[in-house]
């Protein structure tokens, strides 16, 4: 029983490591985040993240790609969703918007890469997969609701990543200084660049 405690309490000094390198790389960027500063914002020693992660290198991969296993569920869960094409895409966009509207610390991480892409390559290689699989998912129900007449036709591929640009504008809004009213006309020029049809 023991062992299972010190291996649960050993996962969770872990997370805490990967919440704070998360939150403080796109803020520090790469080469201004130490170890130091991160040990500092989360009250532990700089030597005890080398008991987790052997480098930098390897604290801002995982950084990278782990959580990403955690946002794609609400990120993707539209998929999943009742109801019609157009019903589905407002709940995309209703979930998405909240992640947004939270500051997801992610988010920012995510255009902190991908704003380097030559810097980090094999990072940004699988935040593209991340992106293509979700316009694919977009763009068939897209196809979808053109198909039921919901939506006037157009490129749904081009459509799904006009939308996938434009979220990762919204994304980078300040959600502090934001409004509730702000965050509702996202979801409603969101949904605009899927050409509603006239009755929905």
């Amino acid at each position: 029983m023991a062992r299972t405690v010190n291996e649960q309490a050993r996962q969770e000094k872990r997370d805490r490591i990967l919440d704070a390198a998360v939150r403080l790389f796109p803020e520090y960027g790469y080469a201004g985040t130490t170890f130091g500063i991160i040990a500092k914002s989360i009250d532990i020693s700089a030597a005890t993240i080398l008991l987790y992660f052997k480098s930098k290198e390897e604290l801002f991969r995982c950084a990278v790609v782990e959580p990403l296993e955690q946002f794609r569920g609400p990120f993707y869960s539209f998929k999943e969703a009742e109801g019609t094409p157009i019903d589905k895409l407002r709940y995309m966009l209703k979930t998405h918007i909240e992640m947004a509207a939270n500051g997801q610390p992610y988010l920012r991480l995510a255009h902190y890469v991908m704003g380097q892409f030559r810097r980090f390559p094999a990072e940004t290689a699988v935040l593209d997969e991340f992106g293509d699989h979700f316009t694919d998912m977009l763009a068939a129900l897209l196809d979808e609701g053109q198909a039921a007449g919901q939506l006037l036709p157009q490129p749904s591929w081009e459509a799904a990543w006009a939308y996938f640009a434009f979220y990762q504008g919204v994304a980078l809004t300040d959600n502090t200084r934001a409004s509730a009213e702000y965050w509702v006309g996202m979801q409603r020029v969101g949904l605009n660049l899927f050409s509603p049809a006239p009755n929905q």
